[in-house]
């Protein structure tokens, strides 16, 4: 074969390296042709000045990758099919299988607008459910204790580590839920956040095809993890109290309930607290048909009118109720500390299920929490935080009274507590929160809260994570995107 003219880079890599990207440069050029011999590699080494076995390195690179062959004492020769062109169709205007684009097929499909988890950082003001404000977290008085658990990582904190949380944390949370929830008991077992709780629960507990019976509306992400174990969300109507133990007693009756998902404390969305008679009625039908309650209270301590009512796990003489809370509502999201308290025989088969999960605890946010619930400060930001949703709650009503006088159809209870407040706007909620966005201020309507797309009257308005005068401005915007959709709809009825 004639001489090969290469082009060698001149750059730090090593020689062979540089002699295989010739080598195939000069092929992609279409230098040397496929199927075609190179010089052999003496030919080539005293070409370009360098040894042999060099040249014969950077050739076995080019085999390795797919562009040549090699020969038994012969030459190495240019691959038929080169690696570039493995992917072009053949014959002109012939479609090569692998351009179609692949299809997935998923085995699970989930319908969560993932609460929570909306991006709002586009907007002026958002009145996002359940969202604590960030900017009154104490950083740095935590921070202190974070340091110090990194200070006493060599003694383990950084290893592998019980799935069913560090052992401090969980004695710091008991005596906290003791204290203030009047629970006792209960096995814990930590999770990242109350989603991963109910998630684990279902995998558990839930089979497919079983029916399990949730508020409507409701936490839409419940009944994703419910779906995900191949159950069935039944729904169940939701009043002014809270569950109808009525239209419970009539599902259970109708099909093989297997589960209960409530949210006693503070209904989601609509804030409603379950009296206590109605909390008796659904234990004992519960108690009666064998059917697990998974009592979901997300933000028990935010509570304004009296002291909360105690939960449905602190009166269980069955041992029926599963518990599951967070503190993200009291610390920050991202913290993902959530926890269940559960009867003893749930405990060791729930952890082992969250070892399938995630296997590894978050052992230094865990111990920092712990050190600052020892020290106090934990109780003193609740303290602190409460004060202040509470005004923040009368901020909002108080724009809202606003509203009424100005005209507009507004119906609402006050919430006896938590952080956000259920409104009937008196017209489609789901054309006022796009008309709010519009104007940039986020809100959830009732739609998101359903299991169907249905479109309704409610809005859920988060007040916590606001200053008042950023509810004022905020406030004031959204009345008006109301404004708009009242004289809109009057329009429309006068044509």
């Amino acid at each position: 074969m004639r001489e090969l003219t290469l082009s060698v880079p001149n750059d730090g890599r090593p020689g062979y390296l540089r002699i295989a990207e010739a080598l195939r440069s000069a092929v992609q050029a279409g230098m040397v042709k496929p199927g075609e011999r190179l010089p052999s590699s003496r030919a080539l080494a005293a070409q370009l000045g360098v040894h042999r076995h060099t040249v014969a390195a950077a050739m076995d690179e080019l085999v390795a990758e797919g562009w040549l062959e090699a020969g038994q004492r012969r030459a190495h020769r240019v691959c038929e099919v080169l690696p570039s062109e493995f992917f072009k169709p053949k014959g002109g205007a012939r479609t090569s299988p692998f351009e179609r684009k692949f299809k997935w097929r998923l085995a699970r499909h989930s319908t969560t607008l993932l609460c929570g988890l909306v991006n709002t950082s586009g907007y002026r003001y958002t009145f996002q459910g359940g969202q604590p404000d960030l900017r009154l977290f104490p950083y740095d008085e935590f921070r202190a204790n974070v340091a110090e658990s990194l200070r006493s990582a060599p003694t383990g904190k950084g290893g592998y580590s019980d799935p069913a949380g560090h052992p401090e944390f969980i004695e710091q949370l008991k005596e906290y839920l003791r204290r203030v929830r009047a629970l006792t008991g209960r096995r814990i077992i930590v999770t990242h956040g109350a989603q991963e709780g109910i998630f684990l629960i279902a995998q558990l507990l839930v089979s497919p095809g079983d029916k399990v019976v949730v508020e409507v509306p409701g936490y839409a992400a419940a009944w994703d993890a419910i779906r995900a174990a191949g159950g069935e969300p039944v729904p169940i109507k939701v009043d002014a109290n809270g569950m109808d133990p009525d239209a419970l007693e009539t599902a259970i009756v109708k099909q093989r309930v297997r589960l209960i998902y409530i949210t006693p404390h503070h209904q989601y969305p609509t804030t409603a607290t379950l009296p206590t008679a109605r909390r008796l009625r659904i234990y004992e039908l519960a108690s009666r048909h064998q059917i697990p309650i998974v009592e979901d209270d997300y933000d028990h301590e935010f509570h304004y009118r009296s002291q909360p009512i105690a939960p449905m796990v602190s009166s269980d003489p069955c041992g029926l109720v599963i518990y599951v809370s967070t503190l993200s509502k009291i610390m920050f999201p991202s913290a993902r500390i959530g926890f269940l308290a559960v009867p003893e025989e749930l405990a060791e088969p729930l952890a082992r299920q969250r070892a399938i999960v995630t296997r590894q605890n978050s052992i230094f946010m865990q111990d920092a929490v712990a050190r600052w619930m020892q020290s106090g400060g934990f109780e003193r930001h609740l303290k602190r935080m409460r004060r202040v949703y509470h005004e923040r709650r009368d901020v909002m009503v108080e724009c809202l009274d606003a509203g009424r006088r100005r005209g507009l159809p507004l119906a609402w209870s006050v919430p006896d507590g938590g952080m956000a407040l259920w409104l009937d706007t008196g017209m489609d909620s789901e054309l006022v929160a796009t008309r709010a966005a519009e104007a940039g201020v986020y809100v959830a309507s009732e739609m998101e809260f359903h299991p169907t797309p249905r479109l309704g009257t409610h809005l859920r308005l988060g007040f916590a994570n606001q200053a008042p005068d950023e509810i004022r401005a905020g406030m004031g915007v959204l009345l008006g995107a109301m404004e708009s959709v009242q004289k809109n709809s009057r329009r429309r009825k006068a044509g």
